[in-house]
């Protein structure tokens, strides 16, 4: 031990002059003092050394201590205690032995203590081994951005994005969550393949088998809905599943919007294609039913419909209105939206000048951008009004209504104009993109991606351990050294 360097003269002047003479009284500090000048491996290799020897300044918990650590991995399972008595001790101590997989008494606020400082691979070791969970939030003590991404998908892999999903080389949950973006997803034959399939009304017969338990039950109750176009609740107050519920069932004529929020979706989304195509009359039939369901919404006697979904119900009616002139009823319609906007506020300046134009100075009624089938402010629309022209050759009635309507907006374009804005906000009608996650299995954690943790990843830590042997020092020889 002397023959190290940087030592601490006075403590190495006491050794030194015991071992050419009788013992001093400060020998036992003193080779303390010098050994904790020492680095750790020489700690733990001279103290087995010195205790071989019959060094007897050390407790009994402290020898069998430096005996446990002159492996210079002591793994749990590729070793035997030398009594459990060994497993307290300092938080150093404890947090070592619990690294190895020993059933050290051990705290989270411990081991969260040395999480900032160790490497990634012993971070893993505390996850498998059950000592840091999600609720701890390791990864915000780590100062990489990648490392804590990683460990935020091995611990609360809910909350990893596409993009962190991407960052992470993780296919799985990219594709994940692309199916719950809308996207397509037909590169492929997993769960995210199939279940995109059935969103586009095409059940794959080997769907069920490979879904969850739990979300067979659902499944079988979207079929099932599906063949009388009703559902249970929790499935159509789940717009994730609107897309799907559209896909498999095609309703064969009016819609009743009191069943249910979808329903009234999907009257509304019916509705506006019928305007689209020129079908008024079925329009207005269902229309009318929607202005009955939004009515016993807004007094809390029929179901409950969203302020977005009610606005275009009684924009719709307000629309239709205008075909005999009701100009007071769509005014009073207007007045019934809850939710204002920018559309809302054009459209009842526009049935107000409306109102004030005598009857045979009024333009026509209809929307020209909706006569041609296209959405309000379609900037194509000419490329729509060339098409439906070589589509309808020979019509007369419909080629008059188109050539109508392009009249009109030509004229709008080099002079301005007001048409009535049908829908209110089109994204309301439009099926919805995103997907529901209820037919997925929950979303399982990253696997683990280092490798488990070697003598070089846990040296700091066996540092902080061997250093601890200290504390088991005594400047008494033990008990049993007096009795021998």
């Amino acid at each position: 031990m002397l023959e190290h360097k940087s030592l601490p003269p006075n403590a190495q002047t006491v050794v030194k002059q015991s071992l050419d003479g009788a013992p001093e009284p400060a020998l036992p500090e003193a080779v303390k003092t010098v050994l904790a000048a020492l680095a750790p491996e020489h700690i733990v290799r001279y103290l087995d050394e010195l205790l071989q020897a019959g060094m007897p300044w050390m407790t009994d918990v402290g020898r069998r201590r430096v005996q446990l650590l002159s492996f210079e991995h002591p793994k749990a399972g590729s070793i035997r205690l030398p009594g459990e008595d060994v497993l307290d001790g300092s938080v150093d101590w404890r947090i070592y032995l619990a690294a190895l997989g020993h059933p050290t008494p051990v705290s989270t606020a411990e081991i969260l203590q040395v999480v900032p400082d160790v490497p990634l691979s012993v971070v893993d070791d505390f996850i498998e081994l059950g000592l840091l969970g999600s609720d701890d939030r390791p990864w915000r003590l780590r100062d990489d951005k990648s490392e804590r991404t990683y460990l935020k998908a091995r611990l609360a892999p809910k909350k990893i994005g596409r993009a962190d999903a991407v960052a992470l080389g993780w296919d799985e949950m990219e594709r994940r969550h692309r199916f719950l973006e809308g996207e397509d997803l037909d590169d492929g034959d997993d769960l995210f393949s199939l279940l995109a399939s059935f969103w586009r009304g095409e059940p794959d017969i080997s769907l069920r088998t490979r879904l969850p338990v739990e979300a067979r039950v659902i499944y079988d109750q979207i079929i099932v809905g599906a063949q009388v176009g009703r559902w249970p609740e929790h499935i159509t107050t789940d717009r994730g599943l609107w897309a799907l519920l559209a896909a498999l069932w095609v309703p064969g004529g009016i819609v009743n919007p009191e069943n249910s929020e979808f329903h009234v979706w999907r009257a509304l989304y019916n509705s506006y294609r019928w305007i689209l195509m020129g079908w008024l009359d079925k329009a207005r039939v269902q229309v009318q039913h929607l202005l009955k369901a939004a009515d016993k919404s807004a007094s809390g006697e029929g179901i409950k419909i969203s302020a977005d979904l009610c606005a275009e119900a009684y924009n719709m009616g307000a629309y239709l209105a205008l075909e005999n002139e009701e100009l007071e009823l769509a005014v009073k319609l207007l007045r019934r939206i809850r939710k204002q906007s920018p559309a809302l506020t054009e459209n009842l300046k526009y049935l107000r000048r409306r109102r004030a134009t005598l009857i045979n100075d009024r333009d026509h009624w209809e929307n020209p951008y909706l006569m041609l089938g296209v959405p309000h402010g379609d900037p194509d629309w000419e490329d729509q009004w060339r098409a439906l022209r070589k589509q309808l050759n020979g019509d007369i009635d419909r080629l008059t209504r188109i050539n109508s309507a392009k009249r009109r907006l030509s004229h709008a374009k080099r002079n301005g104009g007001q048409f009535y804005v049908l829908p209110l906000d089109e994204r309301v009608l439009l099926t919805p993109r995103k997907r529901s996650a209820v037919l997925l299995p929950e979303a399982e954690p990253l696997q683990r991606r280092t490798p488990q943790s070697g003598p070089e990843e846990l040296a700091g830590l066996r540092a902080g351990a061997i250093r601890a042997l200290l504390d088991e020092f005594t400047s008494h020889p033990s008990i049993a050294e007096e009795s021998n």
